[in-house]
């Protein structure tokens, strides 16, 4: 008689769930979504429970649509799915087949709990509205929700620019919960839990934590590397939130700057090197060339740094427009002292072809040609005390410009040797894989 009662007792809840799974059927979707929301409404999943609701996040990243430099930022669109468990869903959707989804827009968001995420470096953000509040949220029959919003950001991204323009830089987004500590919500990278996709090179589609799209296209820079990570953000008297970190490796282009700072300079310093080869006599047209480059130069140097933040430590860009203005400075400097001995030279009637008139006696044999000078074995010149003052002194006079041209030579050389092995330690430094691994 017992099992008897026991067996209607099962046929009965077995019925009465039958006509329940029957009797949500027959609502419509609007008259669903509405009943959820009365009842359920915007209370967490563990509002009467004792249980962390895990989160699970993905993001798609749109776009980079700049990485600023003077402002230390960086703005991107993004695509942040949200995925989580509610149990509390499965009665109002299990009458229905696996198929079945069940959709909340924009407008009936707000009646309906979502995790109220926002991110630690944030400068600026805003949801996207064209035409309508870009963000909706499926319910699935197995209580599971996936919440999907379309956001452009603008987040703070601390650089260190001592290699510009051969920097790397790391921009990260980073995601937390305002309101809930571990105890309530635990956030998760999309894939992370499961342990079959632990040693994948290539996780399957939707597994991703991070999703770059293949059309990104940045003005100077370029994603070399992403990682995710999960850390504890405790905050003072909160406990402990989950915090997320999606980390995005950038490498500077160098294409831009060689057109517009480094080969245009380049010409500068070599354009200097043409006073080497004018005339020692030619006063104003190397006095102008010198000033020309000198000017050109710091005209140049302060263009770049305009575009830069004011930071307190030497940048790649600094010491090559410091060496640049050093080798202009250089060769205007170089004229000064030319002159200054070539004006030694006040007679004009000794001109440059009669410098080949000068006698090299040697030392041992000392020999007069009747110039009044002697040369020795190592080139040196000195005069005979003997010989006529006029004499002695046109020959003085020569020996000045002598040194002059002498001088103009030897800077014909020296100059690009130096500023070529300059070239060489500077590339070398700045362009080395580990430089920028550990520099």
């Amino acid at each position: 008689m017992v099992l008897v009662q026991i067996l209607a007792c099962l046929f009965a809840c077995t019925g009465a769930v039958i006509r329940g799974n029957t009797a949500m059927k027959d609502f419509t979707r609007t008259e669903l979504i509405s009943l959820i929301e009365e009842k359920i409404g915007n209370s967490p999943p563990n509002f009467n429970d004792d249980f962390a609701t895990k989160v699970e996040c993905q993001l798609a990243i749109d776009s980079f649509d700049s990485v600023n430099e003077v402002d230390m930022d960086f703005t991107v669109s993004i695509m942040l799915h949200l995925n989580w468990n509610d149990a509390r869903f499965i009665p109002w959707t299990s009458g229905y087949d696996d198929t079945f989804v069940l959709e909340f827009d924009s407008k009936r968001l707000d009646n309906i709990w979502t995790p109220d995420l926002f991110f630690p470096n944030e400068k600026s953000a805003f949801i996207h509205k064209v035409f309508m509040p870009n963000k909706m949220l499926r319910v699935y029959t197995n209580g599971k929700i996936t919440y999907t919003v379309r956001l452009s950001l603008t987040l703070s991204c601390p650089m260190d620019l001592r290699n510009y323009p051969f920097d790397k830089q790391v921009c990260r987004i980073e995601m937390e919960s305002f309101s809930y500590n571990e105890d309530n919500i635990i956030l998760e990278w999309v894939g992370t839990d499961r342990p079959d996709l632990a040693n994948m090179t290539q996780m399957p589609e939707g597994a991703v934590p991070v999703e770059i799209s293949d059309n990104i296209e940045m003005n100077q820079f370029r994603v070399v590397e992403k990682r995710t990570l999960k850390t504890l953000n405790e905050r003072r008297g909160a406990g402990n939130h989950s915090l997320l970190q999606a980390e995005f490796h950038l490498v500077r282009d160098i294409g831009y700057y060689l057109v517009q700072m480094y080969i245009p300079s380049m010409l500068i310093v070599m354009l200097s090197w043409i006073s080497f080869w004018l005339n020692v006599n030619a006063v104003p047209g190397r006095i102008s060339l010198g000033v020309l480059t000198v000017l050109t130069m710091t005209q140049q140097s302060s263009t770049v740094n305009a575009t830069l933040p004011r930071v307190s430590y030497t940048k790649a860009i600094d010491i090559w427009m410091s060496m640049c203005l050093v080798f202009v400075f250089a060769a205007l400097i170089e004229f000064a002292v030319a002159n200054v001995l070539a004006r030694k030279d006040t007679n004009k009637g000794f001109g440059f072809k009669k410098l080949f008139l000068l006698p090299t006696l040697s030392e041992q044999r000392k020999k007069r040609k009747g110039s009044g000078v002697l040369v020795d074995d190592r080139g040196l010149m000195r005069l005979d005390p003997e010989m006529d003052p006029t004499l002695v002194q046109k020959h003085r006079e020569l020996s000045g410009l002598l040194h002059a041209m002498y001088l103009d030579v030897a800077c014909r050389f020296l100059f690009p040797i130096c500023f070529g092995v300059f070239n060489l330690v500077y590339w070398t430094i700045y362009t080395a894989d580990n430089f920028h691994n550990h520099g």
